[in-house]
C-alpha cells in the first residue's frame, strides 16, 4: 500500500502540463484584462452618474422630481416608486383610443359616480388613433374641470389633493381631472359668535365652502380672491381676499410677503400663521381679528381690510385689526343704536372689570380701608377675621380655582361640562367660604370678573386679560393703589405702542386725526351718519355710497 502512494507522488507534475491555460504567464494576461475591465466598468458608472445627474437637473429648474416620458412603463414605475407604502393610491388600467391608458387617484377623496360616468366611460369608447389630447377633452370628457399638464410635481400634489391623474401610452403630456369629493362638515350655525339676529351660517373646514359664503353675500366683481400654497411639506391652500379698489395701498403685498417668508413645513391651524404676521408675538392681545361669520369678513373687506381663510380651520384672519374692532360684535347692528351704544359702554367697562377689580380690591382692603365707608369697612374686618389668609392668598387661590375650573369646563364633553360647572360653582361659591378659607366680598368679586371677561366678543381677548389679573394682583399686594395705577399706565403704553401693519393698536380711540371713526368705537351711530369708511384703515375709497365705479 505504501509503495502504490509513493508510486502516485512520483507521478506528480505542474498543473500547467495537464492544463495549458493555467499557467502563469496566461493567468497573469487574464487578470489583467480583468483589472482593464473593472476599470472600464467603473468609467462607464461615472459616466452613468454623469448622465443621470444631467438627467436630474433638467427639471431641477422647476424643482420636479423627475420628467414624464411618452413611455406608460417608466411613468409607472415613477408613480409606484414615488407612491410606496401609499394603500390608499390606486392604479386603474384601461384601453382608450388602441392605446394603454392608466388612472391614478386618492382612494376615498373622488367622486366615483362622476369618475364613471364622465371620465371612464368615454375613455373606454374612444376610438380615434394619435396623440392628441386636446381633441379627447373637447370631444368625449364631460367633466367640467380638466386641464393639460407636465410638470411632475404639480401632477403628484393635485393627486394627493384628490385629482385623477390620466397617463397615455406614447403621450407625454398628462390629463387632470378634478372629481374631488371627500368627508367635510356641512355649514352650520356659528358656535363661538352667536347672533340673535344676524346670519346663521358659519365657516367650516373645506376652504370652497368657506369661499362660496363670501361670494353669495356680494356680487362686486372687485372682490379679488388669491390662493397661496403654504408650507413646504403640507402645501396648504391660503386664500387671501380682499377689495381692489378699497384695500389699503401695499397692504395685500406685505401680507403676500410675510406669507412666502414663513419658513414652515407644515401648516395645520391658522394660528400658525398669525403667529407669523404679528409685529409682537409675546403680547397677550390679540393682534389679528379672528372670525367664524362671513358677513363680518366681508364688513372688513368693505372697510378696506383684507382676510385671510386657511384650508381645514374654521376661521378667517382679517388684517389689520384694532382695540375698536375686537370689541365690535354683530348684534351691535342689528339693535337700535341708543341700546347699541349702551351695550359697547358696558363692554369696555366689563374689560376694566376683568383686569383691574380684584387688584382695586386687595389694594384698598390691605393699604387704604380709610376710602371705604366705615360700615363697610367694619363689616370687611369682620369678614376677613374669620379667615386665616391675608387678602392677596385668598384671592391668589380663588384665582387658581377659577381658572382651573373654566379649563376644565373648556376641555370636557358638553354631557359632562354641565355637571363640572355645578361642581365648581358649589365649590367657589360656597364650600370654600364655609369652610372658612375665604370672605364672602372676595367671592363676589372674583365671580363678578369671571362674568366680566366673558362679555367679551372674541375669546381671545377674554384670554388676554385674564392673563393680566394676576400681575395687577402682585402689584396691587406690593404697592397698594399706586402698584394698580402703574399697572394702567404700563398696559395703556404697550397698547399704544403695539402697531398692526402700521395701525396703531387703541386706533382711533386716541387718534384726534381720526376724530370721524369715534361714531363707531366706543358708541355706534345710527347707520345714516356712517357714510365714510373708517380712517384708520386707510381705504382707497373714502365714502361708502354714491361712487359706482
Amino acid at each position: 500500500m505504501g509503495k502504490n502512494n509513493k508510486d502516485n507522488l512520483c507521478r506528480l507534475g505542474k498543473l500547467s502540463d495537464v492544463l495549458p491555460e493555467n499557467e502563469l504567464h496566461t493567468v497573469k494576461r487574464q487578470l489583467t484584462s480583468l483589472k482593464q475591465l473593472i476599470q472600464d466598468s467603473a468609467q462607464i458608472g461615472e459616466e452613468m452618474s454623469g448622465v443621470l445627474a444631467d438627467l436630474r437637473a433638467v427639471p431641477a429648474s422647476n424643482n420636479n422630481m423627475f420628467v414624464f416620458t411618452p413611455e406608460l412603463s417608466q411613468n409607472i414605475t415613477l408613480l409606484k416608486t414615488v407612491f410606496r407604502d401609499c394603500s390608499d393610491i390606486k392604479f386603474r388600467f384601461l384601453k382608450t383610443g388602441g392605446r394603454q391608458a392608466l388612472l391614478v387617484f386618492l382612494d376615498g377623496m373622488i367622486d366615483s359616480v362622476a369618475l364613471e360616468l364622465n371620465v371612464l366611460k368615454p375613455l373606454m369608447v374612444f376610438a380615434a388613433e394619435g396623440s392628441d389630447l386636446k381633441k379627447l377633452m373637447e370631444e368625449r370628457l364631460t367633466i367640467v374641470a380638466l386641464n393639460l399638464e407636465t410638470s411632475a410635481n404639480a401632477a403628484i400634489e393635485a393627486v394627493m389633493s384628490g385629482n385623477v391623474l390620466i397617463l397615455i401610452d406614447g403621450i407625454p403630456e398628462l390629463l387632470l381631472i378634478d372629481a374631488t369629493k371627500h368627508v367635510k362638515r356641512s355649514v352650520s350655525a356659528p358656535v363661538l359668535e352667536e347672533s340673535l339676529r344676524g346670519p346663521q351660517d358659519a365657516f367650516n373646514e373645506t376652504l370652497a365652502d368657506n369661499l362660496v359664503l363670501l361670494r353669495r353675500r356680494t356680487k362686486d366683481p372687485n372682490i379679488k380672491i388669491r390662493i397661496l400654497e403654504v408650507g413646504e411639506r403640507s402645501k396648504t391652500a391660503v386664500a387671501l381676499i380682499y377689495s381692489a379698489n378699497l384695500v389699503k395701498p401695499g397692504l395685500m403685498e406685505e401680507v403676500e410677503r410675510r406669507l412666502q417668508a414663513l419658513d414652515k413645513d407644515i401648516i395645520l391651524v391658522s394660528k400658525t400663521l398669525e403667529e407669523t404676521l404679528v409685529e409682537h408675538p409675546w403680547t397677550p392681545f390679540p393682534q389679528l381679528d379672528s372670525t367664524e361669520r362671513p358677513e363680518k369678513v366681508m364688513a372688513a373687506i368693505y372697510e378696506g381690510r383684507m382676510a385671510i381663510l386657511v384650508d381645514n380651520t374654521p376661521a378667517s384672519i382679517i388684517i389689520p385689526c384694532t382695540h375698536a374692532s375686537i370689541m365690535q360684535a354683530v348684534d351691535d347692528y342689528t339693535i337700535p343704536a341708543s341700546v347699541a351704544c349702551l351695550v359697547r359702554i358696558s363692554r369696555h367697562a366689563a374689560a376694566f372689570i376683568a383686569i383691574y377689580l380684584p387688584a382695586l380690591y386687595i389694594a384698598i382692603v390691605s393699604y387704604h380701608p380709610g376710602m371705604l365707608p366705615t360700615g363697610l369697612a367694619i363689616s370687611i374686618a369682620e369678614l376677613r377675621a374669620r379667615t386665616p389668609f391675608p387678602s392677596f392668598l385668598e384671592a391668589l387661590l380663588m384665582e387658581i380655582l377659577l381658572e382651573l375650573f373654566q379649563e376644565a369646563i373648556t376641555r370636557l364633553p358638553k354631557k359632562v361640562s354641565s355637571a363640572a360647572s355645578m361642581v365648581g360653582a358649589f365649590v367657589i361659591g360656597t364650600t370654600v367660604v364655609q369652610a372658612g378659607l375665604v370672605n364672602p366680598l372676595l367671592v363676589v368679586v372674583i365671580a363678578t370678573t369671571a362674568i366680566a371677561s366673558y362679555a367679551m366678543p372674541y375669546y381671545s381677548f377674554g384670554l388676554g386679560l385674564r392673563a393680566l389679573r394676576v400681575p395687577i394682583l402682585f402689584l396691587a399686594a406690593t404697592l397698594g393703589l399706586y402698584g394698580v395705577m402703574l399697572g394702567v399706565i404700563i398696559i395703556t403704553v404697550h397698547l399704544c405702542s403695539l402697531k398692526n401693519f402700521g395701525e396703531s393698536y387703541l386706533g382711533s380711540m386716541l387718534d384726534v386725526d381720526t376724530i370721524a371713526d369715534w361714531k363707531d368705537t366706543l358708541i355706534r351711530a345710527p347707520q345714516r351718519f356712517m357714510k365714510n369708511r373708517p380712517v384708520e384703515f386707510g381705504a382707497q375709497d373714502k365714502k361708502r355710497t354714491g361712487d359706482s365705479q
